[in-house]
């Protein structure tokens, strides 16, 4: 009896470390850890090893070995591809950064009426699906499009050119366009942050303009465009879609060749050794590049300082307004690059002909109302929407609670852990989709929206997450901490105090989340089946047929996307408006 006792009184040891994280703040960053463990580090621990197997019949063998790494770099054909994909991401990344970085410049010093809607209008193309700007561009690029009926009508060119389409320059072309607005964004808020009082006190200390541009707000800027720059990188050389679009046989790039080894060659092994060997040479450039932009200290808020003074038009001289006239056409031209796409895919949606190429044949609602038909299509575009809305709905939970642990957790560890959930954001899209739909066939989870609920996650969360994390580091801790001093719960806290605080950072997360989820093809090409998001279902139909359809559903599109901008702006300055009035 006091045998039976002794023993129902007996409890087991619980390990120290497991204790640990079972107490305190450790317990509200398990979730951290789980997610960490499961989307972050298994994904790429399975590739990394996979890289190191062979290839038998179609099937994995199950053995150690280089074989892949050797056969990779002794091929002259994957060399010359990665060549070609690194060399064509630089320099579209180049062109992109030389247009974004002036054109911030120009609107953060020289406007003041106006400021906020000509930034604006440089992000919104982000929120438009990059498939549309693609099409776009194949259109307007095309033999019988609108560049060379243009040039045509002219009398530049005496017949057609093929040298616009399905060329480098093409591919390079799309690129740059797509990547403006991604540099801009880093440019623009590096640039806002520089204290006007620093340029006058340079200026009045007698430096010139380009003197302290170059030893002042370039080096003050450098660290925080080099953040839009490598975006900007990593989305080119992730993507093998576009060049397949605009640059045909021309355009093939290594992400091709790395997806093809998981479809027709059927060789898991070499394609994971081609995507580890694509990520060492992304991870040495970029490191490179935040060597050369980075910067020693910290800016910390000083006095501003007055805003620029826009002298009056009377009052310049004829070569300062020649000088003003000559910024304002410059000031323009990015803002055609970006929008052409948009307004010819409009245009074509309402054209009476099959055919993507000038002159209109008339004007038709047909296409619009062949859309209600098109079950296919439709059925494509509810499962973007309702994968994008299950994605961002999980995100913006996952990543509002783990912004909080975040935002509170003191310690070096805290900033690792944050990087490597936001690692995905890191790598380039064929990777990704490799690396995510190898987790899922180890785990059983069987080609559709399982997968791709999951491959989404990888990268809306972490968006999210950093938006407002960002949000919550500026928001002072008193508020919170009185009303837990007065006797609120945690729950009543939030949703009084902080909530309203972090609102416009969780809604522009939501919509960022929303939008990089509907427009996702690279990643959703791998883990789709056959069932298909919208955008795989677009280029599906660029490969093997099209339809006119898709110039209307991309519009609709187009529309829905700038007026989901447009009050979500509204709404995140209502908000900010009410955080500053209570703070």
């Amino acid at each position: 009896m006091n045998e039976m006792t002794a023993n129902a009184g007996f409890k087991p040891a619980v390990p120290s470390w497991l204790s640990g994280l079972l107490k305190g703040p450790q317990r509200l960053r398990l979730p951290i850890y789980a997610w960490l463990v499961a989307l972050v580090i298994i994904p790429n621990a399975l590739l990394l090893i996979t890289s190191f197997m062979s290839s038998s019949g179609g099937a994995i063998v199950y053995s150690p070995t280089l074989a892949n790494y050797q056969s990779i770099v002794g091929s002259m054909t994957v060399q010359t591809l990665i060549f070609k994909t690194i060399a064509v991401a630089l320099v579209s990344t180049l062109l992109a950064t030389v247009i974004a970085y002036p054109l911030a410049f120009y609107i953060s010093r020289n406007l003041v009426r106006g400021k906020t809607v000509a930034a604006l209008m440089v992000i919104i193309p982000l929120w438009i699906s990059l498939l549309m700007r693609v099409f776009a561009w194949r259109v307007i690029l095309g033999e019988k499009g609108i560049l060379n009926t243009v040039l045509l009508d002219l009398g530049i060119i005496a017949k057609p050119s093929s040298l616009f389409l399905y060329t480098p320059f093409s591919v390079v072309l799309t690129f740059t366009t797509m990547a403006i607005p991604l540099v801009f964004v880093a440019a623009y808020a590096a640039i806002e942050r520089v204290p006007f009082s620093l340029v006058e006190a340079a200026r009045d200390n007698g430096a010139s303009k380009f003197r302290t541009f170059t030893s002042l707000i370039w080096p003050l800027t450098r660290q925080g465009t080099g953040i839009g720059i490598a975006l900007a990188f990593l989305m080119s050389i992730g993507d093998y879609v576009t060049p397949s679009m605009v640059g045909g046989i021309n355009g093939t790039m290594i992400g091709m060749a790395i997806s093809s080894q998981f479809g027709m060659a059927g060789n898991w092994p070499l394609g994971a050794a081609m995507a580890v060997y694509l990520m060492l040479l992304v991870t040495l450039l970029l490191g490179g590049l935040f060597m050369l932009t980075r910067t020693r200290g910290v800016l910390t808020e000083v006095d501003v300082g007055a805003a620029p003074q826009i002298s009056e038009w009377s009052r310049l001289s004829s070569g300062q307004k020649a000088s003003r006239v000559v910024k304002k056409v410059l000031f323009v031209l990015p803002y055609l690059l970006l929008y052409a796409p948009l307004l010819v895919i409009m245009m074509f949606s309402f054209n009476d002909s099959s055919v993507q190429a000038l002159p209109l044949k008339g004007f038709t609602m047909k296409w619009y109302s062949e859309l209600l038909a098109n079950t296919a299509l439709l059925s494509a575009l509810w499962r973007s929407v309702e994968l994008a809305l299950i994605t961002t709905l999980v995100g913006v939970v996952v990543g509002t609670g783990f912004a909080f642990v975040f935002a509170s957790w003191q310690g070096r560890g805290a900033a690792l852990l944050e990087n490597l959930i936001a690692f995905p954001l890191a790598v380039p899209g064929v990777v990704l989709g490799i690396s995510m739909v190898m987790t899922a066939s180890s785990i059983g989870i069987a080609p559709g929206m399982g997968r791709l609920i999951v491959g989404h996650l990888v990268f809306v969360m972490p968006v999210i997450l950093l938006v407002v994390t960002a949000r919550l580091r500026r928001v002072d801790p008193s508020f919170a901490l009185a009303s837990r001093d007065l006797g609120a719960g945690r729950l009543v806290t939030f949703w009084k105090i902080q909530l309203p605080m972090i609102r416009g950072a969780i809604i522009g997360g939501a919509l960022l989340g929303f939008t990089l989820s509907v427009d996702e093809v690279v990643v959703s090409l791998f883990l789709s089946g056959t069932e298909p998001t919208l955008p795989v279902y677009v280029w599906n139909q660029t490969r093997f047929g099209f339809t006119p359809s898709v110039n209307a559903i991309f519009t609709c599109i187009g529309v829905i996307s700038l007026a989901a901008v447009i009050v979500a702006q509204k709404l995140i300055n209502a908000s900010h408006a009410r955080s500053t009035s209570h703070s």
